[in-house]
């Protein structure tokens, strides 16, 4: 058999290293491992946002409204240089392209959605309303300073609550410049169509956005269907995108032997067991038909834990039961051997302490969780934690007892 280091050691040493200093650090994962999701599904449409796009819905969501549609590629012509295909994304009140050439800060553009269902609307048998409001304007004299401005660029103006709107919500980038006059729609409300959306105001309501994202989909045929939450993908909640805070780390004195203690009494067998065979100052005993095993130390038990004795199907699986001592320790070995013309091997056993000349030996054992029935081919293995602690605590010669 030979001896080398695994990862799966060095993880166990630095454990001990820990308790063997007598100190350890509290607290909680620091917020250099936090980020936050690049990708959220909004359970309200049951469609996800994704990095540029999500930033931008999580800043101005009653702006954009919640997201209709998953992203596409669209060669459509009312997007920006419309020969490449641009990743884009439908929502409720606008429609989102992705232009990578861009600089960083406007890769994310509104599409031109005013202009394609004002245009729909002027061929489908517009009202006098709308006739009236798609004719060119300008401001009058009369108009007070600050509430009529106008845009040559398209003919319009934009006057009263829809101007101050357009100011407060960067209009310039989300609105573009008015392609109509404001105009009464049949069911009372005031309406103003611009570059890339729609305003609406109601009798006693506020200004806000027309959907026109749901209206241009309809009008594309566009697949807005909900989709089941990806997976991987969480649902979004704001508390997501909350950095936690940077915890104190805190130094405190421990008694080593308490810590060991706490870290083997996960397999603690909740009983003084039989007591020393030997009458050994150290002394392990370890009961087959109890699977469990106890460590005293002057008389008192410091460990104990459920284990795993042989299987005992064969001769050359038996634990044998008798006196023994530990004559030889390896932090760490390959197992190997044959049973019944078997052959097996087993890589980085960690903690292994012989205690015959037979090969029979306490190790820790890291490939089965089963502790408590016979699971080896002769030796006792042992929960991780407490292998780690038996090999730190017994010198070669201690009494090592197995008993029925």
């Amino acid at each position: 058999m030979t001896t080398r280091r695994s990862f799966r050691r060095l993880l166990s040493a630095a454990l001990l290293a820990v308790i063997a200093t007598g100190s350890t650090l509290v607290g909680a994962v620091g917020a250099e491992h936090w980020a936050p999701p690049p990708t959220v599904w909004i359970e309200a449409s049951g469609h996800t946002a994704d990095r540029l796009f999500l930033d931008e819905w999580r800043a101005r969501p009653a702006l954009l409204g919640d997201p209709i549609s998953e992203e596409f590629r669209s060669r459509s012509g009312f997007v920006s240089q419309p020969e490449a295909d641009r990743i884009v994304q439908y929502y409720r009140n606008a429609a989102l392209a992705y232009l990578p050439e861009a600089p960083a800060g406007e890769q994310v553009q509104p599409l031109d959605l005013g202009r394609l269902v004002l245009d729909e609307r002027l061929q489908t048998l517009p009202s006098a309303a709308l006739l009236r409001a798609d004719a060119r304007s300008v401001c009058g004299p009369a108009a007070a300073a600050g509430t009529c401005r106008a845009f040559t660029e398209s003919g319009q103006t934009l006057r009263g609550p829809f101007l101050a709107f357009w100011d407060e919500n960067d209009g310039q980038r989300w609105f573009g410049a008015p392609l109509t006059e404001a105009f009464r729609a049949p069911d009372g409300s005031m309406l103003q169509y611009f570059e890339r959306g729609a305003l609406l105001v109601r009798p006693g309501q506020g200004v806000q956005p027309l959907p026109l994202g749901e209206q241009a989909a309809k009008i594309q045929n566009l697949d807005t269907r909900p989709i089941p939450r990806p997976d991987g993908v969480p649902a979004y909640d704001e508390s997501l995108f909350v950095e936690p805070p940077e915890p104190e780390p805190v130094e405190e004195a421990t008694d080593p032997a308490e810590e060991i203690a706490e870290a083997a009494a996960g397999w603690g067998t909740d009983d003084l067991g039989p007591g020393p065979q030997q009458g050994a100052w150290k002394e392990i005993v370890i009961s087959i038909s109890g699977q469990q095993m106890w460590a005293y130390e002057n008389g008192e038990v410091v460990t104990s834990t459920f284990v795993s004795t042989g299987t005992g199907n064969v001769p050359e699986t038996v634990t044998p039961i008798g006196n023994w001592t530990i004559l030889s320790k390896y932090d760490v070995q390959d197992m190997e051997g044959t049973i019944s013309d078997e052959y097996y091997f087993v890589e980085d056993v960690p903690d292994v302490m012989y205690f015959d000349n037979l090969g029979n030996a306490l190790h820790g054992a890291y490939w089965h969780n089963n502790f408590g029935t016979p699971m080896s081919h002769g030796c006792v293995n042992l929960p991780l934690d407490v292998a780690a602690f038996l090999y730190e605590w017994a010198p070669v010669g201690t009494a090592v007892s197995v008993i029925g």
